[in-house]
């Protein structure tokens, strides 16, 4: 698929904000889903070769443009940022299993760094529904970002940093008060702060938990395999391996193995 940029400003020193035009991609996107951008600056450069995943951060259906948050890493990152207003641009379908969307329940929304991306366009969607909290972690203030819209559409939001700068000094998960006054836990971010909200779940029977995992993705589809994580399968009760990519990046977060997806690769 191809897009024109409309908008493509840096927050800061480390996060750039990108808005991009095309209707036919909103029109299938949903909350949770991601694809796969091409960063290269003109069609006869193969460097970077590889796409880059980003979550889908915002859809305006009416505008038909959509929003990706992306964080300033490496190379491709780097070009996606000096990337001008009208230039066409070619990324993926939305791919992977989106949030499962609930209806009348008091829900939390937990964000971790770039891991808010994605969450941006779930907690809008999850408002004309629901009751919303949203805790919202970073580990300086520059990790804080587009709070004003989250503001906007949740009922209460809480903030951490790592370093105090913004908001209450220590992890988001400690913002959490009492785990049961929520009927579902949405959140993204990095692998311990995953691990972290799970232990506040991990014997709730009555607090559903989903998750949108950050792996390695060099293809999107399925077929390289590098984006491998473990699973229980409730249905044989025995783990399993599948594709961040395809069965997710959303996995219920109960039957993660976190011991194997917050150890570190070799």
């Amino acid at each position: 698929m191809k897009g024109v940029v409309v908008d493509n400003r840096l927050l800061n020193d480390k996060y750039g904000l990108m808005c991009i035009d095309s209707p036919e991609f909103v029109k299938h996107a949903k909350p949770g889903q991601f694809l796969m951008i091409k960063t290269q600056l003109h069609d006869y450069l193969y460097d970077p070769l590889l796409r880059r995943p980003l979550g889908i951060c915002d859809v305006n259906v009416k505008r038909g443009t959509f929003s990706l948050l992306y964080m300033i890493v490496g190379k491709g990152t780097k070009l996606l940022s000096n990337m001008h207003k009208d230039t066409t641009i070619s990324f993926s379908e939305p791919l992977g299993a989106p949030f499962n969307i609930t209806v009348d329940k008091r829900v939390a929304v937990v964000g971790g760094g770039v891991g808010i991306a994605p969450m941006l366009f779930l907690t809008k969607t999850l408002y004309e529904n629901n009751n919303v909290d949203v805790f919202y972690g970073g580990a300086e203030e520059k990790d804080i970002l587009l709070t004003h819209v989250f503001e906007r559409y949740s009922n209460n939001m809480k903030i951490s940093t790592n370093d105090g700068s913004v908001g209450k000094k220590g992890f988001v998960t400690d913002l959490i008060d009492n785990i049961d006054n929520y009927d579902k836990v949405y959140a993204c971010g990095p692998k311990p702060m995953l691990k972290a909200a799970f232990e506040l779940v991990r014997n709730k029977d009555k607090v559903d938990f989903e998750v949108s995992l950050e792996e390695r993705m060099a293809c999107g589809v399925g077929a390289c395999l590098g984006c491998i994580i473990y699973v229980n399968d409730e249905a044989t009760e025995q783990v399993k391996q599948v594709r961040c990519c395809l069965e997710g990046p959303v996995f219920d977060g109960k039957q993660v193995i976190w011991d194997t997806v917050c150890k570190e690769r070799l």
